[in-house]
């Protein structure tokens, strides 16, 4: 039977608890999810677990999960309390290893966001770039960390099942471009529509910062700059909305 650990100055609970600091995260390549599903999510995918934590009070709740004993904690209420991020937390989270991703270069399309803020944003475009089988999701340098707790909520488990690749420096968009694929840029500042450029081919869509839009920096790589028509009286959409757009019209190109 497994000892509960009830000190919140426990080595191991010290360690995990850093994990709610980006820098923390980045350093260790680790993230926390929370909550039955989300953790069921993370066992049944090809990632790494280092540790489930579960509340001694509910331990029973979650005997479903195959959570093996090497990689299980149980706690007091306090000090899984202490772990948690939500205010109605539901008595088990997980510690995730960052995983390398497999890039497939050889067609389909990928997503780029350009420097999005907004964790509700960024984690419905990862989940709607799921949805419609995008090969990956890149960030760029100055896009909000996927890895807080409220991208990962809104990704609804779409972490797991779609590669994210961090690419600040543009190394990657770049080796993509030389392997044939089209930047496709979101802009306001042009008048060629979105729907008239042919998705079939390999292609980059691009949306980027929630006030600014595109960087300059992906502006000057990019091969073509789109705008969705907008018949209506709104200047502008949620960055979240034009993505998804975008995405399932690359669907409907290829699909037609």
């Amino acid at each position: 039977m497994l000892e509960v650990i009830r000190s919140r100055t426990n080595k191991t609970i010290k360690e995990i608890k850093k994990l709610h600091e980006r820098k923390y995260r980045d350093q260790q390549k680790k993230f926390i999810v929370e909550g039955h599903r989300f953790v069921r999510e993370a066992i049944e995918s090809d990632f790494q677990i280092e540790y489930v934590i579960i509340n001694e009070n509910v331990k029973e709740k979650f005997a479903d999960l195959k959570i093996e004993e090497d990689y299980r904690l149980i706690v007091s209420e306090a000090v899984f309390k202490d772990l948690c991020d939500t205010k109605m937390p539901q008595g088990i989270i997980a510690i995730v290893k960052n995983q390398q991703v497999h890039i497939d270069a050889t067609g389909g399309f990928y997503v780029l966001l350009d420097k999005v803020q907004d964790p509700g944003n960024v984690g419905t475009i990862i989940r709607t770039a799921n949805a419609a089988g995008v090969n990956g999701v890149i960030l760029t340098k100055g896009t909000v960390d996927i890895y807080n707790e409220k991208t990962l909520r809104s990704t609804m488990g779409s972490i797991f099942k779609i590669p994210i690749i961090v690419d600040e420096n543009l190394k990657f968009v770049n080796e993509l471009k030389d392997k044939g694929f089209k930047l496709i840029c979101s802009s306001l500042d042009t008048d060629k529509n979105f729907y008239q450029v042919n998705l079939n081919e390999k292609v980059i869509i691009a949306v980027g910062n929630e006030g600014n839009g595109i960087s300059d920096e992906i502006y000057n790589i990019s091969d073509e700059k789109v705008k969705i028509p907008m018949p209506g009286s709104a200047e502008s959409l949620n960055v979240g909305i034009a993505a998804g757009i975008m995405i399932f019209e690359v669907v409907r190109q290829k699909n037609s």
